[in-house]
């Protein structure tokens, strides 16, 4: 408490100070355009430099390509303007009084030296209202790397050895890429980010509190990815990747003139997962009394081949008129072979039960997107009308043939269980955007959107015959077929205001119906069930100076079950430890608020800080039972409320013009309650990365990286502590266009190892989890082209689905 009341302080003072800083400073403001579209440019960097060329302050343009630099400095002698993509400018300024500029125009076409030498380092995280921006393209870790390594290094994230990404604690998130959802996601969200290479990523934003654009899925909140748009007429890259536990080849080209825009991109990738565990878990009656203990110990060693295509077609067929066509394919085969050695013991110690387990699973999968896109653009500055469609079809063939060995290795029971998935979705789209008032100061946005989703699975399951362990049947209860459906209509509005003094104001509602039905064919039963949910969302920011600013935003957000989470097909590969669905799960609604401050100073350090509150009263969490035989069942409940209240840090300091250190903290503390278990689970987490590079000469750059995770809270129970680190060296030939890159993670430790341990009145459990990362990996890319303008396209961003998990 003291803590928040000192930051509180801080806060006031900030905005106090800032305010009395602004009335004795002179300043420079202006907006900047593409000198081709007369479109507005956002994130372009502009800064104010004295006649040395040394940097006295910086700031980045907003989506209205507005900008304004203060100072109580006179020694100004001009501004530089730039952005990859697009020449230089300088331009030179005088600071008696307030002055504001022409629109500046700016050319896409290679960028121009400067004779001044500028001495200053960008910034790896951005702050904006509601959500933070990682630069992952100017860190040169990232090379040879996968998306999902990429999310190691944001901020407020946190990536598991598999890869399934958590915001503040959860799951419930939802991932974009360019604002378009992705159907690859939504099925496997560490599949596909293992798929990803980190190569094609420009920048990540982790969008803590969302508008009402954004569909109201993904209780945690939204995760962006933003892949590189390079401005040229004919573009091409080619990467290779080496390593002991992956081999991947990324090749990328594009061209362009006038009017046409072509993007193609591709990524084979064979990856190896290596884990072991040693589990064990005692059983107790309701007195308390020891029943049985169960130990196990599993081992996997699997390899993954996969692969994905895209291609981007963007036509302009005139300055208001633009179509666009996307198409992406992902396929590959990611199996989960393991053996299982368990023991059954009762309360004295006898061993009641000893077995092998080997089980073979097949899990290929074969999807696609494909979308149109329509903007008509209106000659008014900014108004903006989007029509999107987009068709997502995908199915999935998943197999596990389990034997169950004796110690002697007699064959005591097999079981086939066959599961085929198709998906068939459509979604349509409109948005619009009208500017209007002063300057277009302020702008109304509004839209509609349908979402169609048609799933069927038909899981068939066979078991030995009795006495006849090689001979199959079929389990009659555990065959079915399972069709899912759900259909959302939304739509949406918000107002933004550009205020005098730096004030900003942002107000919307979302609305959002859905309707879902379930059908078992062959048991005849069926659900459906329909609800109504009004989102609101609002953000109020004040620029109190070029170097300080303070938001505070609301949003609420909601979690839908989905067919993998409903489907009550039994997954008893391991017979000691069902995991299965449950068609009564309900969504799930949170309110979520955060007050952030952002900072920075002369010497280049900058502080980007939130404090975070979250409520959820009917939690989706995992939830297992034992039954009288020892047995454990896990899916699924509503069964908790979950509060969070917490604080993020990040931090840039640049040591010196080749020396760059960037750190993320993450706090907060976790309180699950539930009546129904009588479970009062509360403590604080933490989460720490830094990150720093620096520059040789000879073109060569080094590279350090090391996140900490301390003990995570769950509803039953906690995962320990985990760390992990990463160096890099990296190589370039500008000549050549070459760039090598060695990377070398967690070279000093074998395995990442992390124990779970669940608690409940009937159990107590322990599993110790040992997943093999250490790596030496080698990679070589080799880019060529010439500058192009690349125009902006829109895409479809479903991302109202929540995410399937993976591990």
């Amino acid at each position: 408490m003291r803590l928040t009341l000192r930051l509180l302080s801080l806060f006031l003072f900030s905005f106090i100070s800032g305010n009395l800083m602004a009335q004795s400073n002179q300043g420079i403001s202006g907006r900047i355009l593409d000198s081709i579209s007369r479109e507005p440019l956002e994130f372009i960097t502009v800064g104010l430099f004295n006649k040395e060329g040394k940097v006295m302050l910086t700031t980045v343009t907003t989506p209205e390509g507005r900008f304004e630099l203060k100072t109580a400095n006179t020694e100004a002698s001009f501004i530089r303007i730039s952005f990859v993509g697009y020449v230089t400018k300088q331009l030179s300024v005088a600071l008696q009084s307030d002055k504001s500029l022409k629109d500046i125009l700016l050319s896409p076409t290679v960028s121009q030296l400067s004779e001044v030498n500028v001495t200053a380092l960008k910034k790896m995280v951005i702050q904006k209202p509601g959500m933070l921006i990682y630069d992952a393209g100017n860190d040169p870790g990232n090379k040879g790397g996968t998306a999902a390594d990429v999310l190691r290094k944001a901020p407020v994230l946190n990536v598991d050895a598999q890869g399934n990404v958590s915001m503040r604690g959860s799951k419930n998130i939802k991932i974009l890429i360019d604002g378009k959802y992705s159907g690859q996601m939504a099925r496997s969200p560490a599949d596909a980010l293992n798929m990803m290479p980190s190569n094609i990523i420009a920048s990540v934003e982790i969008i803590t509190t969302p508008s009402a654009k954004y569909d109201a899925e993904g209780a945690a909140g939204v995760i962006n990815i933003i892949t590189k748009k390079d401005k040229k007429q004919m573009n091409g890259a080619l990467e290779a990747v080496a390593s002991n536990w992956e081999q991947a080849l990324n090749p990328r080209f594009s061209m362009a003139d006038q009017k046409w825009n072509i993007n193609v991109n591709a990524h084979l990738h064979r990856l190896r997962m290596k884990s072991t565990s040693a589990y064990s878990r005692n059983n107790f009656n309701d007195q308390g009394a020891l029943l049985s203990s169960l130990d196990q110990t599993k081992i996997q060693d699997n390899t993954a081949p996969h692969g994905s295509a895209n291609i981007a077609i963007d036509y302009t067929a005139d300055t208001l008129n633009r179509f666009s066509f996307g198409f992406t394919s992902w396929f590959g085969n990611w199996p989960n072979n393991n053996r299982l050695f368990s023991q059954v013991s009762a309360a004295n110690g006898t061993v009641l039960e000893s077995y092998r387990q080997d089980v073979d699973t097949k899990a290929a999968y074969l999807g696609g997107d494909i979308n149109f896109g329509y903007i008509r653009k209106f000659k008014a500055p900014g108004r903006e009308l989007a029509l999107l469609a987009q068709f997502s079809p995908s199915k999935d063939r998943s197999r596990y043939l389990s034997d169950r060995s004796a110690t002697d290795d007699q064959l005591l029971y097999r079981e086939l269980n066959n599961s085929g998935t198709r998906n068939s979705e459509w979604t349509f789209q409109t948005d619009y955007l009208h500017p209007f008032g002063k300057e277009n100061k302020y702008s109304f946005e509004g839209g509609l959107k349908m979402i169609s989703r048609n799933v069927s699975n038909d899981y068939r399951v066979e078991g030995s015959k009795a006495g006849q362990p090689t001979v199959l049947e079929p389990i009659s209860e555990r065959n079915d077929i399972f069709e899912y459906g759900q259909q959302v209509y939304s739509g949406y509005a918000i107002l933004k205001f550009n205020l005098p003094a730096n004030w900003y104001i942002e107000t919307g509602a979302r609305l959002e119906h859905t309707r879902l039905n379930g059908n078992f064919i062959s048991a005849g039963n069926t659900f459906a069930k329909d609800f109504t949910n009004l989102i609101p969302t609002a953000t109020l920011s004040k620029k109190l100076n070029e170097r300080q600013s303070l938001s505070m935003s609301y949003t609420r957000r909601l979690t839908r079950p989905y067919i993998w989470d409903l489907n009550p097909n039994l997954d008893t590969s391991d017979p000691k430890n069902i995991v299965t669905g449950n068609p009564q799960l309900e969504p799930e609604l949170a309110d979520q608020a955060e007050l952030s401050y952002a900072i920075s100073f002369n010497s280049g350090l900058s502080l980007n800080s939130a404090f975070f509150w979250k409520q959820t009263n009917n939690s989706i969490e995992d939830f297992t039972v034992t039954d009288a035989n020892g047995i454990s069942t896990t899916n699924k409940q509503n069964l908790a409320a979950n509060r969070q209240l917490g604080l993020n840090l990040s931090v840039a300091l640049p040591l010196t013009s080749k020396w760059n250190v960037n750190s993320n903290v993450n706090i907060y503390k976790l309180d699950f309650q539930s009546k129904a278990l009588q479970v009062d689970n509360k403590g604080w987490n933490a989460e720490f990365n830094l990150n720093t590079s620096y520059k040789l000469p000879g073109n060569f750059t080094v590279q350090a990286f090391g996140d900490y995770n301390s003990r995570i809270r769950m509803l039953q129970g906690y995962k320990t502590f985990k760390y992990f680190y990463s160096i890099a060296g990296k190589k370039e030939l500008p000549s050549k266009r070459l760039s090598f890159t060695l990377a070398f993670i967690n070279p000093f430790n074998e395995t990442i190892n992390q124990r779970e341990v669940i608690n409940s009145k009937t159990f107590i459990s322990s599993a110790y989890n040992r997943n093999y990362n250490q790596t030496i990996k080698m990679s070589v890319t080799w880019e060529f082209g010439r500058l192009f303008e690349q125009k902006e396209s829109r895409k479809i961003s479903n991302d109202d689905v929540k995410s399937r998990p993976n591990g």
